[in-house]
């Protein structure tokens, strides 16, 4: 039996569009929406903007540049999440892929940075990059503008400028998990040594600016902005709702580090046989053991996984006359690993809905590993730390 040690790839929450300094490009389908929503916004803005007095030409123009000037603008989002990305890697930190989203785009970290000065470079790269683009831009249009150039390459240019602008200036609001925030929590944990207290102090913030960006977009609404309004109601409740669950992905990461498989699986696991009938499964295994599932043979050899719930699914009635191999669940190679294992190399396919892994050393079964005492053992040392 191979060992396998290695973190199950989590699943894709879109498609695969390109791989860029070895990092994969996701785009969710619920970007689609919003391009859709970006282009045509564009589009109507070019439709309204006069340059020297001349309007932006009619017909089909204006939405095509308005889905090409789209396409340049979630470049460099693109951009902007590539340069957090290249700095994290820098630190030691792998980027699993970057997802393209309704609300901008999210670089996929292994681990959280190692340290303040890390977070802080990591951070602040993608608003200089923003700014960076903003002030190309800029560049373009004044000269375009100067040159003579007509409303349909101008006026791209200049609100692309503008709106590179003002994303840069919005991430760098002081709330986690903007980059603003981040930012904070470098300072923070820099000045007090303690990167659970800094990410909870900074995660106030976030919230702070969730709640604001609800009142301004109530404010908006009222005033007659209906759109621009529930923008930033949705905004507002994102941020709050992902701050919330950025600082417990981080205080479950910390609990989960250093621990490996072989501090918290279960030892001295029986195993059961394939033709074991369910009433012997009943009271020799469930009945005598305090586990939740055992490894199934077929003639030494491990071929899948029952647990109480698999037994209880059945009618008793059938019990007698039910093997095991009948309800048990086949093993795939991914839930065996290793006992020197990182818990947190198992946390995602664990979320993603493992519920076992089998733990294998010199190709011998040592113990079993659950769900469930995985997420016990980590809110432990969570709360602990959420305390300390």
């Amino acid at each position: 039996m191979e060992e396998h040690g290695e973190e199950k790839p989590a699943p894709l929450s879109g498609f695969r569009v390109a791989r860029i300094l070895g990092i994969e490009i996701v785009i969710n389908p619920t970007w689609l929406v919003i391009f859709v929503l970006v282009a045509i916004s564009f589009g109507q803005l070019f439709l309204e903007t006069k340059v020297d007095g001349v309007r932006y030409p009619g017909g089909a123009l204006p939405w095509i540049f308005g889905a090409l000037t789209a396409i340049v603008f979630f470049f460099g989002l693109l951009l902007h999440e590539l340069a957090h990305s290249y700095v994290a890697k820098r630190n030691g930190v792998e980027i699993g892929r970057i997802t393209l989203f309704i609300f901008g785009g999210a670089a996929e970290m292994s681990e959280e940075l190692p340290t303040a000065a890390a977070e802080f470079k990591t951070a602040i790269a993608g608003p200089i990059v923003t700014f960076l683009i903003s002030g190309v831009f800029f560049g373009l249009y004044a000269l375009t503008d100067s040159s003579g150039w007509g409303p349909l390459l101008v006026t791209p240019l200049f609100y692309l400028a503008w709106v590179n602008l003002s994303i840069g200036i919005f991430n760098l609001l002081p709330g986690f998990p903007l980059d603003g925030g981040r930012i904070l929590r470098a300072i923070l944990w820099k000045l007090t040594g303690n990167m659970i207290k800094a990410t909870r102090i900074a995660t106030y913030f976030g919230r702070g600016v969730g709640v604001l960006l609800i009142c301004a977009g109530v404010v908006t609404f009222m005033n007659g902005n209906l759109i621009g309004g529930i923008w930033f109601i949705l905004i507002g409740i994102f941020l709050d709702r992902i701050a919330r669950e950025s600082y417990r992905q981080t205080v479950l990461k910390v609990a989960a580090s250093e621990a490996r498989v072989e501090d918290i699986m279960y030892l001295d696991v029986p195993f059961v046989d394939i033709q074991t009938p369910l009433t012997s499964l009943r009271s020799n295994y469930f009945g005598r053991y305090n586990l939740p599932a055992f490894p199934v043979c077929r003639e030494g050899e491990v071929v899948g996984i029952v647990t109480r719930t698999d037994l209880l699914e059945v009618s008793p009635s059938e019990w007698e006359v039910l093997s095991t191999e009948r309800i048990m669940r086949p093993l795939r190679q991914e839930q065996f690993i290793s006992p020197d294992t990182p818990i947190e190399k198992v946390l995602k396919p664990m979320f993603a809905g493992e519920m076992f892994f089998l733990v294998v050393s010199d190709g011998k079964i040592r113990g079993l590993l659950t769900r469930d005492e995985v997420i016990r053992f980590i809110e432990a040392r969570a709360r602990r730390i959420e305390k300390g």
